[in-house]
């Protein structure tokens, strides 16, 4: 398949060329905020949202827009199944869109257990998997300075600053950003790690069940 660059259209250097969105929030899907959960299609400038590290911020400005009618594969969105990453329902992320993650492998490779991933690099892992696009309006928030926002579980969201620069290269006082082979390196290790336990886990039933009065009768 062919590689594909993956960063933010929220701002185009060819406004002529149709737009392929990469990142932005479904603006279905809830936020925290101080008045309770809000869609984030419901949020204007000057609502006030929690983040990850700085509490209540408050919207700078917000940009509405929709998917192109079609797509290449490389571009279809990213779903996380229910459970994934602790969510109720399944979510729905565009490739680049930013998402935190916290490993202790990431502390150990990095010298801090939260890192900023691309959800494209997330694939393969907790069973999340790509999916056709839909037509769904998409929502852009953006902050004075770029922003991790709350989306329930233990979902975390990256949302830009103001400008070209902050729309197309994430970058969040306090987080390590990792480029996609290298989020795609520590996501493999995590697999690996979570079948490593599965194995351990399936070993020990086993053994526990041998010695369980039902096998011994």
């Amino acid at each position: 398949m062919k590689a594909y660059p993956v960063q933010s259209s929220v701002i185009s250097g060819q406004p002529a060329a149709p737009a392929i969105l990469v990142d932005g929030l479904p603006a279905s899907l809830r936020l925290s905020t101080p008045d309770g959960w809000l869609e984030a299609g419901e949020l204007e400038p000057g609502d006030p949202v929690l983040t990850f590290e700085q509490g209540e911020v408050a919207v700078r400005a917000v940009h509405r827009s929709a998917q192109a009618a079609w797509v290449p594969p490389a571009f279809w969105p990213v779903v996380l199944p229910p459970g994934a990453m602790l969510n109720d329902h399944p979510v729905e992320l565009l490739p680049a869109q930013m998402v935190l993650l916290e490993s202790e492998l990431a502390e150990a490779e990095y010298g801090e257990p939260f890192v900023m991933v691309p959800a494209l690099a997330l694939l393969g892992w907790n069973g999340i998997r790509r999916c056709a696009p839909r037509d769904v309006e998409l929502v852009h928030l953006q902050f004075d300075a770029p922003q991790v926002v709350f989306a329930g579980g233990c979902l975390f969201l990256g949302c830009g600053g103001i400008g070209r620069t902050a729309a197309n290269l994430f970058r969040c006082d306090g987080l390590v950003t990792l480029r996609l082979a290298e989020a795609r390196r520590l996501v493999a290790d995590l697999v690996a790690e979570g079948n490593r336990a599965a194995r351990i886990a399936a070993r020990h039933g086993s053994a526990y069940a041998a010695f369980a009065p039902a096998a011994r009768a």
